[in-house]
């Protein structure tokens, strides 16, 4: 009688002359130093790591991994900055590793949140003027709500998506 086997032994059988390719090892390397980078970068945003130990732990990993190069930790550093949060964390690391990089981050960022607030102050007023015009609501006590419009909302996240678009420009 033959002997019966583990779906793991047949595929171990049929798979054993395969091999990867130069090729496929740099991306998969590429992949998993990827994986691992925002494991650490989250460390980081939870304060588990400082800036100094978060520098050795990308070192690390980048010679046990053979990446080289600073642009794949500066592209999961921009991808973690958000417009509209605090990044003051995400700008002291950026200020360690590539300080010449920060100036023109700070600048997107403080357009952002000038450009932001004049839409946010163009629809207040204009809630203003529409209650007032329409229901005769008007005064002090009057706090409009730009978050409850649609039209609002759809410029913010045009403004939020070439804000996006500025940093990627930065980072390629």
């Amino acid at each position: 009688m033959g002997e019966i086997k583990s779906t793991l032994d047949l595929v171990m059988e049929r798979t054993r002359h395969l091999s990867m390719s130069a090729e496929e090892k740099a991306h998969q390397h590429e992949e998993d130093f990827s994986r691992r980078l925002q494991g650490l970068l989250q460390q980081f945003a939870d304060g588990a790591l400082s800036v100094e130990r978060l520098q050795t732990r990308i070192s690390e990993l980048q010679t046990e991994l053979a990446v080289t190069g600073r642009q794949p930790v500066l592209r999961a550093i921009f991808g973690r900055i958000d417009p509209d949060g605090d990044n003051q964390a995400w700008l002291d690391l950026l200020a360690q590793l590539a300080p010449a990089l920060c100036p023109s981050m700070e600048a997107i960022l403080g357009d952002h949140r000038q450009e932001q607030a004049t839409l946010k102050q163009e629809y207040e007023t204009a809630q203003r003027d529409r209650l007032a015009r329409d229901h005769g609501i008007r005064g002090s006590a009057v706090v409009p709500n730009p978050l409850l419009d649609a039209a609002y909302r759809e410029h913010l996240a045009g403004l939020q998506a070439r804000t996006r678009q500025r940093i990627d420009t930065i980072s390629a």
